[in-house]
């Protein structure tokens, strides 16, 4: 379901279904890609914010120091997989709501093996404001050097928490709507960013300004970006990668079903266990 905010576009709107205090929207989820929903315990969110501030500082930190004495500081940076030793972020991965939500719409069998955070506010790029993440999909491998299968919906998951309110004008979030299933007329034979999508698909991108405290799910294959900030109170989010146990690591990213140089997944040869935390 899409509402009209005030300039026209439409705007996700989630139709929520409660069932024992869980909201469970599978069947939007299979067929949009994406479903939204309410983390039951927020108390954690102020304390999650300050804990990205400081990330995101010393991230700054990092990169002056690679600047001035031209080296390259060891990966993962400071915002890279701060589930594993930072317990506040942790939690928010087991809230009751995001474990029964993941469980009825992903099954029980899930590890999460990657976490990162998106902090845009008007004070970066000497007061630009932060600039965009392009169009890009999630899914970076299948299962070891197994080519990509991007509509096989039985694997490979994202998690992103809004950790403050994601406005319409504080780098908001876009999706292709049901962009993780075939769409007639648009060849995904593509590499994994894009700067603008078709035109053919151009009617389906839709607006997901999020509340604090509201989490969404979406299979790995869905286009999405967030746009550059352009005013109003920062906003942080938090996003995960989660996998079917079983799921191995590759040594380098996969190649895109449809083949062609073009369609190459824009490899990441940091894949790490030790990122690898037990979900459900």
């Amino acid at each position: 379901m899409v509402i009209e905010d005030s300039i026209g576009q439409d705007v996700y709107n989630p139709v929520y279904i409660t069932f024992r205090g869980i909201t469970l929207v599978n069947e939007q989820l299979q067929q949009e890609g994406l479903a939204v929903f309410e983390l039951a315990d927020t108390s954690g969110l102020d304390k999650a914010c300050e804990v990205v501030i400081e990330l995101k500082a010393l991230q700054k930190q990092q990169k002056r120091v690679e600047a001035v004495a031209d080296i390259e500081m060891p990966w993962p940076g400071p915002m890279i997989d701060r589930h594993m030793d930072i317990q506040v972020l942790r939690d928010l991965f087991f809230d009751a709501n995001l474990q029964a939500a993941a469980a009825e719409n992903f099954g029980t069998d899930l590890f999460l093996w990657r976490s990162n955070f998106f902090y845009k506010h008007q004070g970066d790029r000497d007061g630009r404001g932060t600039g965009e993440n392009k169009w890009h999909h999630d899914r970076h491998f299948e299962n070891g050097a197994a080519p990509l299968d991007l509509y096989n919906m039985s694997n490979h998951f994202t998690v992103l928490l809004a950790l403050t309110d994601v406005g319409m004008n504080a780098g908001r979030l876009e999706y292709v709507k049901g962009s993780h299933q075939p769409i007639d007329g648009w060849d995904r034979d593509i590499p994994r960013h894009i700067k603008e999508v078709p035109e053919v698909v151009q009617d389906r991108v839709t607006p997901l300004p999020l509340k604090r405290g509201q989490f969404v799910l979406f299979h790995s294959s869905l286009l999405h970006r967030s746009l550059a900030f352009e005013s109003g109170d920062a906003r942080i989010s938090m996003a995960a990668r989660l996998a079917k146990v079983g799921t191995e690591f590759p040594e380098d990213g996969a190649a895109n079903p449809a083949g062609g140089e073009q369609a190459r997944a824009e490899p990441t040869v940091n894949y790490r266990k030790t990122g690898i935390l037990a979900f459900n």
